[in-house]
């Protein structure tokens, strides 16, 4: 996920309905910041051009009527978030965010579940004598320092297995939730290789940005995220087999680091289909106290893919998960027979 702020401030007067009348008993400083909300979902909503915004309007209008502050609107927000069909977006008011989410069946997988509660961290392995398992878990970053920390840290974890006398890879996203894509993709750059690895589309499928690694760090567009450059450690000359397990709870971000691999050469993907967030949103602050991230573009992969939902593994594998011992996880174990197979067809990268 990409997170971009900016101001509601700069919206002006940007609102849908002029404030003379107020039959709806609202207070003017609360009615305010529903039509700043109302104009950036307006604007920038996945979903924009599939909502009437005259009835949508009147509907908020009537939920929030006689509301004497923001408190009060907050069961707006997920009744707008589920007219956009936007499951990924949220308002946030005073630390706390408000989203909808669709039905979905009840995620069944306990394995999963439970390693997620004990808040996992970077895990690096050798499996079978010469194959890398690296687990890449949820991460999240204030700033360029905190991308640049993170990455390293990761950079330094896969080091410390030589990584030059392995013969191919298992990253792992089935416990990684989301965060910020930036350090996960620049800490993996060695594995991944330089070259194009993904973009973001807008409504009409038009491109708007693109990530990529080169040198061994990660730009988006012209911006650079990382200054790592080549790994710190020996690594194999040529590119290698990788395995990607994935499982439900993979999302957001860790279906960005998903995507990237999508379509790289001598590469598989094993496990549940991703949990389904891949969107890109954008934060725009409303308050001190309050905000809205709203889904604004769609995930492409380097081969100009669209995902408009899950992400989906190449061999399905339902349960079997074991954290605790890897040699006796029934996804670790598949893709670790088919690395033991597995060669790189060399492809140009993209620029």
């Amino acid at each position: 996920m990409k997170q971009t702020i900016v101001l509601a401030a700069l919206l002006g007067g940007a609102h849908l309905v002029t404030g003379q009348n107020n039959p709806y008993q609202i207070a003017d400083s609360v009615k305010q910041h529903l039509d700043q909300s109302l104009a950036l979902l307006r604007q920038h909503a996945l979903q924009r051009d599939q909502v009437d915004w005259a009835q949508l309007q009147a509907a908020v209008y009537e939920k929030a009527r006689g509301a004497q502050s923001v408190q009060a609107t907050l069961p707006v927000y997920p009744y707008l978030f589920e007219q956009l069909r936007d499951s990924h977006g949220w308002f946030s008011y005073k630390g706390r965010s408000y989203g909808w989410s669709p039905a979905r069946a009840p995620y069944t997988n306990a394995a999963v579940k439970a390693a997620l509660k004990q808040k996992p961290g970077v895990r690096v392995r050798v499996l079978d004598g010469r194959y890398g398992y690296v687990r890449v878990p949820s991460m999240q970053i204030r700033s360029l320092e905190d991308v640049q920390r993170q990455a390293q840290a990761l950079r330094d974890s896969l080091c410390r297995v030589q990584p030059r006398r392995l013969r191919g890879w298992i990253i792992d996203l089935r416990l990684n939730d989301g965060g910020a894509m930036h350090p996960m993709l620049a800490g993996l750059a060695p594995l991944i290789g330089d070259g194009l690895l993904g973009g973001f589309v807008d409504p009409s499928g038009k491109p708007t940005e693109q990530w990529r690694l080169r040198g061994g760090d990660l730009y988006v567009d012209t911006m650079r995220f990382s200054r790592l450059g080549p790994a710190t450690c020996p690594m194999p000359r040529k590119p290698q087999p990788v395995a990607v397990l994935l499982s439900g709870r993979t999302a957001s971000a860790g279906e960005v680091v998903a995507i990237s691999l999508k379509g790289r050469p001598g590469t598989r993907f094993f496990g549940e289909p991703s949990y389904g967030a891949t969107t890109a949103n954008e934060g725009f602050e409303l308050s001190a106290q309050s905000g809205l991230s709203i889904a604004t573009q769609r995930e492409i992969d380097r081969t100009g893919t669209l995902y408009q939902e899950q992400v989906l593994p190449d061999e399905p594998i339902d349960g079997g998960d074991n954290f605790i011992d890897l040699n006796q996880d029934a996804k670790v174990r598949a893709a670790l027979q088919w690395l033991r197979k597995a060669k790189v067809r060399p492809s140009r990268p993209k620029a």
